[in-house]
């Protein structure tokens, strides 16, 4: 059985121009949102599969903007950023998964040593 994981997290474009980021709050501070790749599928695809069980996305409403690797002390995740619009996004956010902003995703990349940072 594989023990590897992915994270994912989705950028939402605001009608305004700013952006939130789709992230699993925990008691210290946010958190990428993370699953394991199951062993008949690739990273995208278990990333996917998540956010269509968990959070009952539509996948077709997003687009993968950014691949890349965040580091911490214990493991390396593959990170993969989505974005889709404002008007699609209509009862994603609950108790489990919360919208934050820039400064907050900040906060969480920092904890990371990243392969290549982000572009958004």
């Amino acid at each position: 059985m594989s023990n590897k994981r992915v994270a994912g997290t989705i950028m939402l474009n605001l009608q305004d121009g700013t952006k939130k980021f789709l992230v699993h709050p925990t008691e210290d501070q946010a958190e990428f949102i993370v699953t394991e790749v199951s062993e008949e599928m690739t990273g995208l695809a278990s990333i996917l599969q998540f956010f269509k069980e968990h959070i009952q996305l539509d996948v077709t409403s997003i687009s993968l903007v950014e691949l890349t690797n965040a580091h911490s002390e214990t493991e390396d995740l593959p990170l993969f950023v989505f974005e889709m619009e404002e008007g699609t996004a209509a009862g994603l956010a609950s108790d489990t998964y919360i919208w934050e902003s820039p400064s907050s995703l900040k906060n969480l990349l920092s904890t990371y040593d990243m392969a290549g940072m982000p572009m958004f």
